[in-house]
């Protein structure tokens, strides 16, 4: 075979080799995707969902996760980023698959921007799925991490947020980097849209003095049932007059007795989902 052809072939299957690893169905341990081919994505099964670098300015892109349908190019639907206040340099950046089992991003091939910060004695790998949801996990079945859990400014159907979550609103259309506006649990378990701005922070949803008003009432109807002295039911001085009553009154109480109880200040002492819902179907068949 003539030497200058053998090498040639052989030089191909070599950088076949060292090639960036990644099929588009999922990236494996000691593989990575380089932000210098464009063609390094990670696509779901339906094509609904892509991940990869994407340009967020001059030089600057983070590693994110967009509807590709319908197609885009560089204008796309930016669902999720790992690294939205740390864009990485566009030359010799990169996401890469540890042996290990960790997730790193490398900023030009020497700072880390971002890490899932995850551990595995058994192989791993990263894929897409057609949720748009981007899970690590090992051949055991293990979850190492999961952008469902670590959302940016969207939620996608089927995802969930809970009190260790956080919804963080970009500061514009165009640029990525986390804004003033947070959608959150409170301590109290309560839905809240907060403005964490660089000198002020307020609620600025639900209106606070709602909650305010709501806890003027719990505290009203307390003290009414609990200074009832028997010679006028505690009940009528709180139910709507118009209701003429025309009501069961043992159930009534049995209602407002539940209703106090979930509006526990203690947490703990309310009762759960469950058990209200037992409650109540008690009372609807307690005729």
């Amino acid at each position: 075979m003539d030497t200058h052809f053998f090498l040639i072939v052989f030089s191909l299957i070599l950088s076949s080799l060292f090639l960036s690893s990644a099929t588009n169905s999922a990236l494996r341990g000691g593989s990575y995707l380089s932000v210098e081919n464009p063609n390094d994505l990670l696509v779901s099964p339906r094509g609904d969902f892509s991940a990869g670098f994407y340009p967020v300015g001059d030089n600057a892109y983070c590693f994110a996760l967009w509807f590709s349908k319908p197609s885009c190019n560089n204008n796309c639907t930016v669902v999720w980023m790992a690294n939205r206040n740390f864009p990485v340099n566009g030359k010799r950046s990169e996401l890469l698959l540890l042996e290990t089992g960790n997730l790193i991003l490398a900023d030009a091939g020497e700072a880390t921007a971002w890490s899932t910060d995850t551990i595995s004695r058994y192989p791993a790998e990263l894929r897409l799925h057609d949720t748009g949801n981007l899970v690590l996990q090992n051949i055991e079945g293990d979850v190492l991490w999961q952008s469902f859990d670590s959302p940016t400014d969207t939620l996608l159907p089927l995802q969930p947020l809970t009190k260790y979550t956080e919804l963080v609103s970009s500061r514009s259309h165009t640029n990525f980097s986390s804004g003033f506006y947070k959608l959150i649990f409170d301590d109290k378990n309560l839905l809240r849209l907060l403005y964490e701005g660089p000198e002020v922070s307020s609620v600025y949803w639900p209106y606070p003095c709602g909650e305010i008003e709501h806890e003027r009432l719990a505290t009203l109807v307390r003290d009414k049932k609990n200074k009832a002295n028997g010679a006028t039911p505690w009940i009528e001085e709180i139910i709507d007059p118009t209701l003429e009553g025309k009501y069961d009154q043992a159930k009534m109480e049995a209602l407002i007795s539940l209703a106090l109880q979930c509006v526990e200040e203690d947490k703990d002492a309310r009762p759960t989902m469950s058990r209200v819902v037992e409650m109540l179907l008690h009372l609807e068949n307690d005729d």
